[in-house]
Order: structure tokens, then C-alpha cells, then sequence
């Protein structure tokens, strides 16, 4: 996308009252039509179908790889799918208990100043092999702000945010990730959420009918919800079918 179509969204959504929903969703940094003491409740439900749906899976291709592996059969091969499979288990248990520690009403993160850019190069590192799989092209423009976060809860937020712009991505396309005033965007040209589906994607376990035949947990866009709302971030989605996703982070309180 060229830098003219950059601005003109930005200019479209700026300021966040003039946001068409029809266009782009917006998620407030405040609540939510839940009260907290519904969401509190909710999320007792939500561990168990997290652990019912989201551990059993590659819980139960372990054992069978382990079987496997006592009888000798492709023993390197299987070990590296069960490391695969318990890497996965770790990462969601990881998002799990952030996101029971961000839920509780005595939850207070931890804000220090950080470096914005340093933070996402660190992330990007953990998705190099992906990106060179997948041929894209990633672009990082100088982003030189240092701003008041919680560097843990961020980098889960970011993970899922470029995670999902490399997975959704077309093969060979570009990710792009700059920042416009006092916005952070982060854009893929690829599958993109279909127009009506849009205000469903931050709900647990919802995932857009375009993408279910490709792995994920549904979990990613709810966890980075509840940290966001925590930090006081507001954050929006732009969406096409079949043309790419922008997400939005308002840097608020940016320190040049």
C-alpha cells in the first residue's frame, strides 16, 4: 500500500469519533457492554473450554507419538512433533494465566517507559523462519517512541498482532508495520474478515468462516482485548475480504 493510502485511512479514522463502523471496528480502551463482574464470572467458563479445546488436541498427539517412539518407530522424527506439540501447549498456557492475571480486579500492571521499536523487533525475531516461508516481505519503518507500558502484556499483544498479519498473509505479499501521528498500524495483504463478521473476532474462540480451515485457537484477538483495555490502549480494525487487515494502536502520551 502506498504511503498516500496509508494516510488516507488514518485520515478517514481520525479522529476516533469518525469512525464508521461499517468500515472499521473500533474496541474501546474502557469496558465493554459486560460488566466487570460479568467478566469475571465468564471467564471461569472460559478456562474450562480453553483446557477442554485447546490442551486435549495436541495432548492426545503427544501420547500417540509417544507410543510411537517406544516402539522404535521414526524415533528423531516423533520427539520433534511431541517438542512441537508441547510448545504449543506452553504458549497457550502462557496466554491463559496472562489473561487470568489481567482479568482480576486487583491486577495493576507493571508501566515503565520502553522502547516501542525495540519491542517489536524483538518479536518479529521470533517469526523469522515463518516470514521466510512464507516469502513476505516484511517492512518495519523507524518508529523512535518510547512510551509507558507493561513490556509483558505488550509483547503478548504484539505477538498475536504480527503472528496473525503473517499467518492471514497472502504468500509472497507484504506486512507492513509503521506508525502514522500517534498510531501504530500493522497491516497484511491477504485473506482479510468479511464485513459482518468483523465484531465477532475479539470473542473467545470465534474465528471468521474464511480462516477455520487454517490452524489457530480463536484465542489471539480476545486475549489482545482484555490486555489492551487494561493498558488504556484503543485499538481498531480495518478489514477487506481478500485485500488485507490494518490494526490500529493509539500511542497515547508518545514520547519522541
Amino acid at each position: 500500500m502506498s504511503a498516500t493510502s496509508w494516510d488516507e485511512i488514518v485520515r478517514e479514522h481520525r479522529p476516533i469519533l469518525l469512525i464508521k463502523p461499517d468500515v472499521l471496528v473500533f474496541y474501546p480502551s474502557v469496558g465493554d457492554s459486560s460488566t466487570e463482574k460479568q467478566v469475571l464470572s465468564d471467564s471461569k467458563t472460559f478456562f474450562v473450554n480453553a483446557v477442554a479445546h485447546e490442551l486435549f488436541s495436541p495432548l492426545s498427539a503427544v501420547m500417540g507419538l509417544l507410543e510411537l517412539a517406544k516402539e522404535g518407530d521414526r524415533v528423531q522424527e516423533n520427539l520433534a512433533k511431541m517438542e512441537r506439540h508441547l510448545n504449543r501447549m506452553q504458549r497457550i498456557l502462557e496466554q491463559l494465566i496472562l489473561l487470568s492475571k489481567i482479568e482480576q480486579e486487583n491486577y495493576q500492571p507493571y508501566f515503565r517507559k520502553i522502547d516501542l521499536e525495540q519491542v517489536i523487533k524483538e518479536v518479529i525475531h521470533e517469526y523469522e523462519q515463518r516470514i521466510a516461508q512464507k516469502r513476505i516481505s516484511l517492512s518495519l519503518e523507524k518508529i523512535s517512541v518510547m512510551i509507558e507500558a507493561d513490556e509483558e502484556a505488550l509483547k503478548i499483544v504484539l505477538r498475536n498482532l504480527i503472528s496473525n498479519a503473517v499467518k492471514y498473509a497472502n504468500e509472497a505479499s507484504r506486512v507492513e508495520i509503521k506508525r502514522c501521528w500517534d498510531l501504530l498500524l500493522v497491516r497484511d495483504e491477504g485473506l482479510g474478515i468479511p464485513e459482518q463478521e468483523l465484531k465477532n473476532v475479539t470473542a473467545r474462540f470465534y474465528r471468521a468462516k474464511n480462516v477455520r480451515s487454517i490452524s489457530g485457537s480463536g484465542l489471539g484477538l480476545a486475549i489482545v482485548k482484555h490486555i489492551l483495555r487494561r493498558l488504556n490502549i484503543t485499538w481498531a480494525i480495518h478489514s477487506k475480504l481478500n485485500v488485507g487487515t490494518t490494526v490500529f494502536l493509539e500511542l497515547a502520551g508518545v514520547d519522541e
